[in-house]
């Protein structure tokens, strides 16, 4: 008999995962407020040559520090809650193939929506599409994803360069278009009629930007989160001290080989493997640091607040969107191309702590984010319980 299937109650969630969400929503703020706050990440975007020191070394900062690294951290932990959801619904007799398609289509329907009404750049798409593809793996043997981890790899190497966004070729995939002359009449008018027209018409594109540029090296750790559930790693997490020690470890030594060859090297190929490397060597030493600080006495308490956050990864990412399209447009505060990168980075480092502050709070009376319990309802076909007991 089959027992029915529900979404995961908090005392069986694996703390550690919500951690790590919690910390991937904040980089993921302090690299997008950068688009949010200029055409930036548009195609036909052309720097100031000669930002202020201050905001050349907030450049470096994000750059090195951010860019690249927490997406990496959030498709690790899209591929391993897929593959927790899998082993808990085959212990209920059912297989993953009964809900799982219908939950990534109301996540793509999600993003579909967040990226005309709010943020033209929303991955929560590619993220839902290249979900179907790891439904087809996930009955191969971990050696089969091992051979197409490494060519999805490869290929998060290769496809960002044939698109200009490693060296800084402006002119690849306009299209034909001035997206940015776009850009800066829409979020500098006072009508959002206009922003929500200029979204419409930029959201294709953006898509497919994304997907070039991210979807392999998504796909890479979606495979590397599968492989790494089927262990059950963080569910003995203790078990594995020395583990993460080596990881912090080698994750260092990667971040910094692979930042030099980016940094020195000019060949765009080897400077984009050294640009790949790094970003997963800084992303594994986070991984890896935050799960050691969790074996700490005393921890469960001190992290419980990006726990909070990350329970509710999906709620704050949009909630980061209705933030910044308030601070930044002309029909909200007007600040569009006005603050400095170094002020950004403060900004979303307080928009971050207004995130745990309401997270925190939500959580005391609620038992999902506003939009983790439309997406379970809708996901399991009935309204699930909203308020905390």
């Amino acid at each position: 008999m089959h027992k029915e299937l529900n979404p995961i109650s908090s005392p069986d969630r694996i703390h550690i995962l919500d951690i790590l969400r919690g910390f991937a929503v904040f980089g993921i703020l302090q690299v997008n407020i950068v688009g949010f706050s200029s055409p930036a990440f548009l195609p036909g975007y052309v720097s100031s040559p000669t930002p202020p020191r201050i905001d050349q070394w907030a450049d470096y900062l994000l750059l090195f520090l951010a860019e690249s690294k927490f997406y990496i951290i959030f498709s690790f932990l899209f591929g391993l809650g897929f593959a927790v959801q899998m082993a808990r619904a085959e212990a209920k007799g059912r297989g993953i193939d009964t809900f799982y398609p219908r939950r990534l289509w109301v996540l793509f329907f999600i993003g579909i929506l967040h990226s005309t009404l709010l943020w033209s750049d929303d991955i929560l798409r590619i993220y839902a599409l290249l979900g179907f593809a790891l439904l087809a793996f996930r009955k191969q043997s971990n050696r089969t994803l091992l051979g197409w981890m490494a060519l999805f790899f490869i290929l998060s190497i290769i496809l960002p360069v044939l698109i200009g966004t490693r060296d800084d070729r402006p002119d690849v995939l306009t299209l034909g278009e001035d997206w940015v002359r776009m850009a800066r009449a829409a979020y500098q008018s006072r009508a959002y009629w206009d922003v929500l027209q200029f979204q419409t018409r930029f959201a294709p594109l953006s898509f497919l930007i994304i997907l070039l540029a991210q979807g392999a090296g998504a796909m890479t750790m979606f495979l590397l989160g599968l492989l790494v559930g089927r262990s059950h790693f963080f569910e003995r997490l203790a078990e594995h001290h020395n583990t993460l020690i080596a990881i912090t470890l080698g994750g260092l030594l990667l971040w910094a080989a692979g930042g030099a060859v980016f940094w020195y090297v000019e060949d765009v190929w080897v400077s984009s493997a050294g640009y790949v490397l790094g970003s997963l060597g800084l992303a594994s030493m986070y991984v890896a640091l935050l799960s050691l600080a969790s074996l700490l006495p005393g921890a469960r308490h001190f992290l419980s607040p990006l726990a909070s956050v990350g329970r509710m990864a999906l709620s704050n990412y949009v909630f980061q969107s209705v933030v910044c399209l308030t601070i930044f447009s002309g029909f909200g505060l007007g600040q569009y191309e006005k603050i400095g990168l170094a002020n950004l980075i403060g900004l979303a480092s307080l928009i971050y702590v207004v995130q745990i502050i309401l997270s925190v709070w939500w959580l005391k009376y609620f038992r999902f984010g506003p939009l983790e319990w439309v997406w379970r309802s809708l996901t399991y076909q009935k309204a699930q319980p909203f308020w905390a007991k």
